[in-house]
């Protein structure tokens, strides 16, 4: 899809105002792994994720790396309140494209449109949303029971039982807040239960309903 016609669909205006949008924006591609925005370091530029996936992450000081938010096509995130110290990495998860405007293009465009401001509105509040539940997990949950929570989570992004690829345990241990060890020990668990099982490159979620029961 053109830059032109994934502007006009992700801000819901005209084909005239996705052309004074695009006019301020730099398409730029980035590799799988790559860094994108740097912890504590001045960032200057807003970006809308055109395609593929990115990560921030925070990087706390013994080391450990604490999963923040994914983001997907539509999304926003850089110096959306002016040029400031970036508090978390953003990395690409595969080949992303993205446009990136200047962060005072980005404030005039929502000055001039209010189809970017509504825009702004709702890709801060689907990420206000998701970051609240990782908080509420994280504040009633044990740490077994993220792991739980999680596994049933990404099944249901498919069909309720099957995560494929399996996940990788250090990318799970990111996303609950917790230790690779303590994932690999919940999983083993489960897996010697019966609950789920690996199936060639995918975990299977034999009894979701037991699995649901033990997200406590």
């Amino acid at each position: 899809m053109a830059l032109n016609d994934f502007i006009e669909r992700v801000f819901a205006c005209s084909a005239e105002t996705a052309r004074q949008i695009e006019a301020r924006a730099r398409p730029r591609a980035y590799p799988a792994g790559s860094a994108i925005v740097r912890q504590g370091e001045r960032c200057h530029d807003v970006y809308l994720l055109v395609m593929g996936r990115a990560r921030s992450f925070v990087i706390s000081p013994d080391g450990l790396l604490i999963r923040f938010y994914d983001f997907a096509p539509g999304d926003l995130f850089g110096a959306l309140s002016g040029a400031q110290e970036h508090f978390s990495e953003i990395s690409a998860l595969e080949d992303l494209d993205s446009a990136i405007f200047g962060a005072a293009d980005f404030l005039s465009l929502l000055e001039t449109h209010s189809c970017v401001g509504l825009m702004l509105s709702r890709a801060l509040l689907r990420q206000l949303a998701r970051v609240s539940e990782q908080m509420l997990s994280r504040a009633t949950l044990s740490a077994a029971g993220r792991v739980h929570e999680e596994l049933l989570r990404l099944a249901a992004t498919a069909d309720g039982m099957t995560i494929a690829p399996a996940p990788i345990l250090s990318e799970l241990a990111a996303r609950v807040y917790t230790t690779r060890e303590t994932v690999s020990r919940a999983v083993s668990a489960l897996e010697r239960r019966g609950i789920v099982r690996r199936d060639a490159d995918a975990l299977v979620i034999v009894a979701p309903a037991r699995l649901a029961d033990m997200v406590i």
